[in-house]
């Protein structure tokens, strides 16, 4: 079973489509031990807000786990925090909304690019979505790229995963 793990509801955006909106976050059941998932996969809100939060409770995780963490984002505008977490956790799930995600992920793409040939980074499961209209051009194989996105009603839990929270979101 894979765990969804909300570490915050707060976000930079307020898109029309967002699957939180469909949930009372808070009456979320509360999730304090890791111990037992196949996979972490951690999700906000927006969890690169707080960047020295987000590795603190990476931190916590691994002190229980050693099942893989990913961490589900829009924002890696601050390339060197975007590293950072990259270099702790297993993978990321990077969404680019619209025209304006496409600089700032170009940017951490470079970078990142360079830490996993050059700096002795392990490979890392990258996965980027590209919502319908957003226009990434470009090769970039480093991730799997899923072009076209659009927002899916009700957006169903799959069968094997469980969303709940941390107890201060």
């Amino acid at each position: 079973m894979n765990l969804r793990l909300l570490i915050t509801k707060k976000c930079n955006r307020a898109c029309e489509g967002c699957c939180n909106k469909q949930y009372d976050l808070d009456a979320l059941e509360v999730e304090n031990d890791f111990s037992g998932y196949d996979k972490i996969l951690i999700t906000g809100g927006e969890p690169m807000l707080d960047v020295p939060r987000l590795l603190d409770i990476v931190g916590m995780i691994r002190k229980q786990t050693k099942a893989p963490i990913y961490v589900y984002t829009a924002r890696v505008s601050n390339v060197r925090d975007a590293l950072e977490v990259m270099y702790h956790v297993d993978g990321m799930t990077l969404t680019l909304h619209d025209q304006d995600d496409v600089y700032p992920f170009m940017s951490f793409y470079s970078t990142l690019h360079v830490h996993m040939n050059h700096c002795g980074m392990k490979a890392k499961s990258l996965r980027l979505n590209v919502f319908a209209g957003v226009d990434l051009k470009g090769n970039y194989p480093l991730f799997d790229i899923k072009r076209d996105m659009v927002w899916i009603k009700d957006c169903p839990i799959p069968n094997n995963e469980v969303f709940k929270r941390l107890k201060v979101i």
